[in-house]
């Protein structure tokens, strides 16, 4: 009996070692900007759409848009934006085609990614609608210094900033808060802060519930790991190595203090994060809520899969609550 037990409790030790070796590991690949393996397989394992690129109508599409975006980018009213926060330097793009209009739209763009591989082209479609739009690189991530990946938890503080800047350029000014995928995460996070009234509507396209509920999926679904007792592990892991628990980065909870409305999008053929979780963060806010769900759109892609649809959806939602 006595053996038994002695290997029952090796086996334990065992499998926790294994599940702190996975955490741990877990950790540095997704929430530190230098992550080599990450760059090599991560990616692909997390977001395999990414790399399923041929010559599809969509694709084509998708072509086109960034195209548009690239030109967008490089217009005469564009201009580099420098904002320092604590020890970092963060970066956006500033466009201001109309310099006596009090529209504005903050566009934030997704996880890993930069302001203008995603948010280019949304850009443009809010500047022919008569928008001013700031494009923000969140802390690491594309020009803006850091190592630490906020996950949308660290950048709603310094969305709150960039929504500051805005105001000290026309004081006046009517926000639009637009984000894709972790921009949208921070957008929601960013809504239960205590904002300006110049905010006006948000907009979440692909956004998770809560950091905690998006790294489990991903356990799941790249990894094909449990969730415990690894993510626990994880969750203490990254309070000490990043400062915040991936509990309290929770798309929900702030959501439950917001009164603005807010837009939904997503694609159910989403495999980076799990269209269901439009449901709770739709579940969670407290102001004037509307969805738009696009059949088989994968992460990030309901605006290449059904450009007219999703435009019309989000010009006629935000012009309803702001005039």
């Amino acid at each position: 009996m006595t053996g038994i037990i002695w290997i029952v409790i090796i086996l334990i030790g065992l499998i926790m070692g294994l599940a702190f070796y996975a955490a741990n590991f877990f950790i540095n690949v997704a929430l530190f900007r230098e992550n080599e393996w990450y760059h090599t397989t991560g990616h692909k394992m997390m977001n395999p759409d990414n790399f399923n690129k041929g010559r599809s109508q969509y694709d084509l599409t998708e072509e086109k848009q960034l195209q548009k975006g690239a030109e967008f980018w490089e217009q005469p009213f564009a201009a580099d934006y420098w904002l320092e926060v604590g020890n970092e330097r963060l970066y956006s793009r500033l466009f201001q085609p109309y310099p006596k209009t009090k529209k504005w739209v903050i566009c934030v763009h997704g996880y890993r990614s930069y302001g203008k591989r995603d948010m280019s082209y949304v850009a443009s479609m809010f500047a022919e609608q008569g928008y001013n739009c700031l494009v923000p690189d969140l802390r690491a991530h594309g020009q803006s210094s850091g190592n630490v990946i906020g996950m949308g938890w660290l950048d709603r503080l310094d969305l709150l900033s960039w929504i500051q800047e805005v105001l000290k350029i026309e004081p006046n000014a009517e926000i639009i808060l637009f984000g894709g995928s972790m921009g949208a995460s921070t957008v929601m996070m960013t809504s239960g802060e205590d904002l300006p009234k110049n905010v006006k509507v948000l907009v979440a396209d692909c956004g998770y519930s809560s950091v905690y509920h998006e790294f489990g999926a991903m356990l799941r679904s790249a990894f094909r790991l449990p969730n415990f007792p690894i993510l626990t592990i994880a969750d203490s892991l990254a309070r000490k190595k990043v400062g915040y628990s991936l509990k309290e980065a929770s798309a929900v909870d702030q959501l439950a203090k917001n009164e603005r409305p807010l837009l939904l999008i997503h694609g159910t053929g989403d495999k980076f994060v799990p269209h269901q979780m439009l449901y709770k963060n739709m579940e969670a806010t407290n102001g004037v809520k509307e969805s738009l769900m696009i059949e088989q759109a994968p992460h990030l892609s309901s605006f290449i899969y059904e450009p007219e649809h999703y435009f019309e959806t989000v010009f006629e939602f935000i012009h309803r609550y702001c005039q």
